[in-house]
């Protein structure tokens, strides 16, 4: 959620041996702009074959801060890693202090123990593991929404996280997700660079849209859009449908700016072509612009799409290809768009969230239209996760105020999602 100190980026675990091609496959994930943590963990190497990897990096002018070593505090000092895992033990002995800690746990019991000493736990397995054949899930869906709900320090998800799985992970309220079996492509015993960067694009842009249940829909105010911001706000969506495109394109690029300084993502309405040229996030899509595909051969696999929807039809026809969330709607009568579509209300919000478990569809959705306050419950009650909105901070007195009010509401009242417990 926005609210919480969610990790912008999926945690990247290395294989457990040193391969052809990974320095150069880990050069390139580290460049990524949603700026990835990667955890060197490399159980059948020998040190001094994990020395020559971080040696290859180092030189190659890898920022060695967004490094994890794991088990090999000197390592991480002698090389200038950010961060080094440790076991237990090693923690109860001060290890790692001044350096970036975490620490693996297998039940509640153990993060009880050592939540809040480290900058953050994995627990694992969440689902049966990708990497490990037979490591299968070991935690309760229901308790693990009850403990996070009620948890001290950063709790990542580890063991059979996948883009199938990103919006489980956020529903259940983790603040962050740990990929391995999910990213790395190998082809004759060499990493594929190109297939494991494009593996992890799909894998950041999906947690990244699993994040956005507070959606600010702006039509270009940069001091409104600024106050959402500083409210907590992380997500907005640039709209001017009446704009020329000049106006469109310079608001867009002071809007990225904006967004970058705050670390929100920034999609822009409509055009693909405008939002690859002012290098926003993402678009979203109304059902007669662009298909979804036809804008992901444009941004390229590391984009977010959205798509407006207004029945379940919609949300089918478009579940299976390049949409990455649904902005589902409209909730009621609203001013701020031409030739709305028929109104939902919470019982269409709840017959269209029940067939999407019925079909297994699961992707985020946000409920737009109208929407203020004292809705936000009823909302997510129904079954949809998270709301957009437009008038309820543009007009408002106090937008920072308003957007910390509706942060406030989500968290409280964020609900366990059935969808999680059919399929775990």
């Amino acid at each position: 959620m926005n609210g919480r100190l969610r990790f912008e980026a999926p945690i990247v675990i290395t294989l457990p041996r040193v391969m052809e091609g990974e320095a150069e496959a880990l050069l390139e994930i580290c460049k990524e702009p949603c700026a990835p943590i990667v955890h060197i963990r490399k159980p059948e190497s020998s040190e001094t074959e994990v020395e020559r990897l971080l040696n290859r990096l180092k030189a190659s002018g890898c920022d060695m801060s967004r490094l994890t070593i794991h088990y090999n505090e000197p390592l991480a000092r002698k090389y200038g890693l950010g961060g080094v895992h440790l076991h237990g033990e090693e923690l109860e002995k001060g290890a790692g202090a001044g350096l970036r800690r975490s620490l693996s746990t297998h039940s509640w019991k153990e993060v009880q123990q050592y939540a809040g000493r480290v900058d953050y736990l994995f627990i694992s397995p969440l689902f049966d593991s990708i990497s490990k054949p037979g490591y299968r899930s070991g935690l309760d869906p229901e308790e693990t929404f009850f403990r996070l709900a009620h948890h001290d320090g950063r709790i990542v998800a580890l063991g059979g996280v996948s883009a199938d799985t990103m919006t489980q992970v956020e529903r259940l309220g983790f603040d962050g997700a740990a990929v391995l079996g999910a990213v790395w492509s190998v082809d004759e015993g060499r990493i594929d660079v190109e297939k494991s960067l494009k593996n992890y694009r799909v894998l950041c842009r999906k947690w990244r849209a699993a994040g956005g249940v507070l959606q600010f829909i702006s039509d270009g105010n940069l001091a409104v859009a600024e106050q959402f911001l500083q409210g907590g706000g992380r997500w907005i969506q640039l709209r001017m449908k009446e704009a020329p495109e000049a106006e469109v394109l310079k608001r867009g690029e002071a809007m990225r700016v904006l967004c970058r300084r705050y670390g929100a993502v920034f999609i822009m309405n409509d055009n693909p072509e405008w939002a690859k040229a002012v290098g926003a996030d993402g678009v979203h899509l109304g059902q007669k612009d662009r298909l979804p595909e036809e804008a992901r051969q444009i941004l390229g696999d590391g984009a977010i799409i959205g798509s407006t929807v207004n029945t379940f039809d919609q949300i089918a026809a478009r579940c299976h290809g390049e949409t990455d969330y649904f902005g589902l709607g409209p909730f009621r009568f609203t001013t701020t768009k031409k030739n709305l579509s028929a109104i939902l209300g919470v019982e269409g919000y709840r017959n269209i969230a029940a067939q999407m478990r019925t079909e297994k569809i699961d992707l985020p959705v946000v409920a737009i239209g109208g929407i203020e306050l004292e809705d936000v419950p009823q909302i997510l009650r129904s079954g949809i996760p998270g709301v957009a909105l437009s008038g309820a901070v543009a007009r408002s007195v106090d937008p920072k105020g308003v957007t910390a009010s509706f942060l406030r509401v989500l968290e409280t009242e964020r609900t366990y999602g059935p969808k999680v417990s059919d399929n775990l």
